[in-house]
């Protein structure tokens, strides 16, 4: 059973995260980077991070973080390769966003980012405990 929450539960679960805050909103972005590595740490399992709307221009290869600011793109790679957790961007939404999900030179993905949509969203929900937005 899936439980929709935005408090962090301290037991192990099977936890999807969806992140629909532009990068240019920095606050959820880190809160759910945080959230994720103390979630892990916990034991948890991250299915899948699910980058839709604005979000998904954290997948864009033409990103560029101002100086002072974590790079959030690269926190993300690196949590990503060392949890085995998927960073997926909404291809559809991303397209709204000019992030052509795919590598280049036909598209503009970054790299440790994948493509996919709202169905392989909703089929790593439907075997995860929760899901957490941002």
């Amino acid at each position: 059973m899936f439980t929709h929450s935005r408090n962090v539960m301290a037991a192990a679960h099977s936890i999807v995260l969806m992140i629909y805050s532009g990068p240019d909103y920095f606050e959820p972005g880190l809160r759910a980077l945080a959230d994720a590595r103390r979630l892990t740490k916990a034991g948890s399992t991250i299915r899948q991070v699910f980058f839709y709307g604005a979000a998904t221009l954290y997948g864009s290869a033409h990103i560029e973080f101002p100086s002072g600011l974590p790079n959030l793109q690269e926190e993300w790679r690196q949590f990503s390769a060392a949890t085995q957790s998927p960073l997926v961007i909404c291809s559809t939404a991303g397209a709204q966003y000019g992030v052509i999900a795919e590598p280049a030179p036909e598209g503009n993905l970054a790299e440790g980012f994948f493509a996919g949509g709202l169905a392989e969203f909703v089929e790593q929900l439907s075997s995860a405990d929760q899901l957490l937005q941002y």
